[in-house]
């Protein structure tokens, strides 16, 4: 099916079986990180320069933490607008997940001209550690459209380039999550200037709706 051929009927019950499917691998995806959750310890690859109990026997430790922090300085400033140095020992991440749908601008031609809208993709999520900042809270901040707080906006920045470096350092993961069917990205968003984030996708192909219907 092309989405030229696709009424507004079949987009109703198209679109409802997608949301079923989104949220049972949603939870198929969160069972599975959850078991994986031991090889997700940032102090892994970053050693003593996380804060953390007892030692951890890790090499190449200075050189991973002299990268995360060149990361995070390069994305900080614009458009976060936070301090782009990165102290040692980093402060702790606990191994809990986060899964966050990706979305993406989409322009279309209309009666009024040319429009942005926001498309969600249902079966790719960005995979961060939890922070208190949600994406989408995120974006409004950015937006101007919520409240800041720097603490957030900084907590959610790092441990997305936390992830970031934790998948280029530990190619495993991918290896992992590609065996498990599904697909592992890094992807970035213009909103979010040249932050880099992990996403895991199913292995399904999806199609957008033609513009008159979306």
């Amino acid at each position: 099916m092309t989405p030229q051929a696709i009424s507004a009927e079949q987009l109703i019950t198209l679109r409802s079986a997608t949301q079923l499917l989104s949220q049972s691998v949603a939870q198929r995806l969160r069972t599975h990180l959850d078991a994986l959750s031991p090889l997700f310890r940032p102090r892994r690859f970053l050693g003593d320069h996380m804060e953390g109990a007892g030692r951890e026997a890790a090499t190449g430790t200075d050189k991973s933490a002299a990268e995360l922090q060149e990361l995070y300085r390069r994305v900080a400033i614009n458009p976060f607008d936070i301090r782009p140095e990165l102290h040692m020992p980093f402060e702790s991440v606990a191994t809990q997940f986060h899964l966050h749908e990706w979305e993406y601008i989409h322009a279309i031609q209309g009666d009024r001209g040319w429009q942005s809208i926001r498309i969600t993709t249902p079966l790719t999520w960005v995979l961060t550690f939890s922070s208190p900042y949600s994406l989408a809270a995120l974006r409004d901040v950015i937006a101007g459209n919520a409240e800041r707080d720097t603490n957030a906006v900084r907590s959610f920045v790092f441990r997305a380039c936390v992830m970031h470096e934790l998948f280029r350092k530990t190619p495993t993961l991918t290896q992992l999550l590609t065996a498990l069917r599904y697909v592992v990205d890094i992807r970035k968003s213009p909103q979010f200037g040249e932050l880099p984030f992990v996403t895991v996708s199913a292995p399904f192909k999806t199609l957008r709706p033609p513009d008159n219907l979306v």
